[in-house]
């Protein structure tokens, strides 16, 4: 790991690609950070804006609290100011708004010469009106003004604004970029026994550093029990919307979406057993009970299900109520479970 980004794990072509830039005063003024979610692209923008800034890594990382502040539900703010020179936004609701753009140009219109850093999260969010909107500055941005753009899915951004950035693709780290990255955290991995459960954590997560976080971190095991409980319920139970119901009020919303990646995690394994069966176990760690789960879920009813249980973690990440989404998740698997793929 670079020591000039000493929170980023593995993603070593792109470190090395940041670390010349830099060197070589040629950084790009907009960069696209893409994959899946939790491969540490905001991670990495943190570490990178400090790099670019000359601020300490762990001044941006800690005078702000930045891992509490992304997840803070009670927090709205259009746009964070994590430093003087290093500004954040991501969606207040389900997409970017066009007045989250507008109080960052009023900020950029007063920087200095200085280097200052932009990160737009979840830019795929960002509609083609605002995106038409900051094409001028991106084409021209000021002198020293660099935009970080995170995105999870980069075919649902605009083409345009895509050609105007560099690119910078993260993987899922490889086994010993995985072990650096629990055992450098271990703190936080309380369900997770170091380094007998590596192999099973790996496979699991399938390299996923954000994934290990929510299966192993504080309320991991109690999370997958909710999550076998719930998979059980939708899969067997004859009043599963009555069953459901009663749980929405014991639950709260970063609780439930711990639970909902260890359900995706179940789903995901439905999908294997019922297209490779017997090639399962390579893919993933495979348990007795999914395997009596995957018959009800034959059919697609798996690709269904786990893509209502991802439209539910987006709801419950932009502040739908967790009783909502626990109701809309019921009524949705219900359906799925008979065959109506709605």
């Amino acid at each position: 790991m670079n020591s000039i980004f000493p929170h980023v794990f593995g993603q070593e072509r792109v470190k090395q690609a940041w670390a010349k830039a830099i060197e070589n005063h040629r950084m790009a003024s907009t960069s696209i950070f893409y994959g899946e979610e939790g491969l540490g692209k905001t991670t990495a923008a943190l570490d990178l804006a400090a790099a670019l800034t000359h601020i300490s890594p762990d001044k941006v990382w800690n005078e702000n609290n930045a891992p509490a502040w992304l997840d803070d539900d009670e927090k709205k703010s259009l746009l964070y100011m994590l430093d003087a020179h290093v500004f954040y936004m991501k969606p207040l609701t389900d997409v970017l708004q066009i007045d989250q753009f507008r109080k960052l140009g009023d900020y950029i219109q007063h920087f200095d010469d200085s280097p200052h850093v932009c990160i737009i999260d979840e830019a795929q969010t960002m509609g083609a009106p605002i995106a038409n909107a900051w094409l001028k500055t991106l084409e021209e941005p000021k002198e020293n003004l660099f935009f970080i753009l995170i995105s999870h899915n980069l075919e649902r951004m605009l083409p345009t604004v895509v050609s105007r950035a560099e690119l910078f693709r993260f993987m899922p780290l490889d086994r010993d970029g995985f072990q650096n990255f629990v055992i450098a955290r271990r703190e936080e991995f309380s369900g997770l026994k170091i380094p007998e459960d590596i192999e099973k954590a790996y496979k699991l997560c399938a390299g996923n550093p954000g994934a290990a976080l929510n299966f192993y971190g504080a309320g991991g095991e109690s999370a997958y029990d909710w999550a076998k409980h719930f998979w059980k319920i939708v899969t067997f139970d004859s009043m599963p919307l009555t069953r459901l119901a009663g749980i929405s009020p014991k639950t709260n919303r970063k609780e439930l979406l711990r639970n909902l990646s260890w359900c995706i995690a179940i789903g995901r394994n439905l999908m294997l057993l019922n297209e490779v069966a017997d090639e399962a176990d390579m893919f993933s760690l495979i348990t007795q009970e999914e395997r009596e789960f995957a018959p009800s879920w034959a059919d697609g009813k798996a690709q269904a299900a786990v893509k209502i249980l991802e439209k539910a973690e987006k709801a419950l990440r932009h502040s739908i109520s967790v009783r909502d989404v626990i109701n809309m998740l019921a009524v949705n698997m219900v359906w799925i479970r008979k065959g109506v793929h709605l």
